[in-house]
């Protein structure tokens, strides 16, 4: 049978990034080539083009094309990064290889046109507007009051969003973003309750396998208090959430993603009822969801997804058999870790329960990602049992840094936020 050329498009061949390609390797019949700026990692693939900036669609097309001319023609071109989604749509139309269209991921990505989506399909969103100047957002704040979130349209993770408490708050934003015409951001209602995820894997629009998660606390608290210690949970039962997930299915209904993962982040509030879907995006989650989601349900998500990606297949249905949850590892201070305190004793004391950890590492750098200098995941049928043991862990680990105070500042988040969000062990390629 005919052997098919997929191209994997990423800035390294690490981390997460390296399973993903890994799994595409793996499907029957696949020669997987990769374009990439860094070389690390590249013996997964074939054959390589290396670029500068893989954002760059432009660099893109002309790498594929080279490995056209070397290779013959090409039947997927594939990330599963966020931030090169479009890049990789344009690269794909431009040569008329088939796959999701720019179209659908900008109406996905750019926050406002993703409202705009959901609402004409009945899916609940909070109060927004495009801002391109202070008056704008002067205007905006007179309607909803404090506090607000600012958001580039296209931005990645909450790393890209502002949270705006004061008036003092706002002009400091708007000097960083500089919204312009050209330029535009998004400032949001603040919606105030409990941030859930949903997740689906989808085959032709209809979705195959959906998945709830809850941030304790949300990702932007997390973000705005770096020494917090923040929960992923993935509970056992989800049937009790039901108006969510109706909503959630609708919505990824109204985005027509076609073969793709998906990830959704919205809010409840104190009584469980919805407030609104917040952000979406076409992509494997981040934040350990993916292989969260493969613990719950013993299944592999790597290869899930590129079996959805380029089989056009599902091997489902799948039963959800455990309770998740991930912590992440981080305390106040900065500079270097002097000391990690613990760490033998929940070993010992719930070794049984984990089933994957990055242990933090004294001597190492603090980092200033979300996710922080390392993580533990555990498992069991029963979700109370998942929670207590997180608590437990949240009130044993401690570390302690060379330096008193985080430093990590507005500026540092809003300009760096491609690469703060990449987690701490994946930026230096170890796995």
């Amino acid at each position: 049978m005919t052997t098919r050329r997929v191209v994997f498009v990423c800035r390294s061949a690490a981390g997460e990034s390296l399973r993903s390609a890994q799994a595409l390797r793996g499907l029957e019949r696949v020669e997987l080539f990769g374009i990439i700026e860094d070389s690390s990692g590249a013996d997964v693939f074939v054959d390589t083009q290396q670029v500068v900036n893989v954002h760059d669609a432009d660099q893109l097309i002309v790498a594929a094309r080279h490995l056209i001319e070397q290779h013959g023609p090409l039947d997927h071109i594939l990330t599963a990064q966020e931030t090169l989604l479009e890049p990789v749509a344009k690269t794909r139309e431009a040569l008329g290889i088939p796959g999701m269209s720019s179209a659908t991921v900008r109406q996905t990505l750019d926050k406002s046109l993703l409202k705009s989506t959901l609402r004409s399909a009945g899916v609940q969103t909070p109060s927004d507007r495009i801002v391109t100047s202070k008056s704008d957002a002067v205007r905006f704040l007179s309607e909803v009051g404090f506090p607000i979130m600012l958001k580039p349209l296209s931005g990645s993770g909450a790393l890209a969003t502002l949270l705006i408490h004061t008036a003092a708050d706002l002009d400091h934003a708007l000097t960083l973003m500089q919204p312009s015409t050209e330029y535009p951001v998004l400032a949001e209602a603040y919606l105030h309750g409990q941030e859930l995820c949903f997740d689906t894997i989808t085959l032709y629009n209809e979705t195959q396998l959906h998945s709830i998660c809850f941030y304790y606390p949300s990702i932007l608290e997390a973000v705005e208090h770096p020494e917090l210690r923040w929960i992923c949970i993935m509970p056992r039962e989800i049937d009790l959430y039901s108006d969510f997930i109706e909503q959630g299915l609708a919505a990824v209904s109204a985005l027509s993603v076609g073969n793709s993962f998906t990830h959704m982040e919205g809010f409840l509030d104190s009584e469980g009822r919805l407030l609104g879907f917040t952000d979406a995006t076409l992509r494997p989650a981040g934040a350990r969801i993916g292989p969260m989601l493969g613990f719950a349900y013993d299944i592999d998500p790597y290869r899930a997804w590129a079996r959805v990606v380029v089989d056009g297949c599902f091997d489902g249905p799948c039963e959800r058999k455990y309770a998740v949850g991930t912590i992440f590892l981080r305390g106040i201070g900065s500079g270097v870790l002097k000391n990690v305190e613990g760490v033998e004793k929940i070993r010992s004391e719930l070794g049984d329960l984990i089933v994957d950890a990055r242990w933090p590492e004294a001597g190492a750098r603090k980092s200033d990602t979300y996710t922080g200098d390392g993580y533990i995941t555990l498992r069991h049928p029963n979700t109370s049992n998942v929670k207590d043991a997180l608590e437990t862990i949240r009130n044993t680990i401690e570390i302690t840094y060379s330096e008193p105070e985080t430093n990590l500042q507005w500026k540092d988040r809003f300009q760096n936020y491609q690469q703060l969000n990449r987690p701490a062990w994946e930026v230096g390629g170890s796995q």
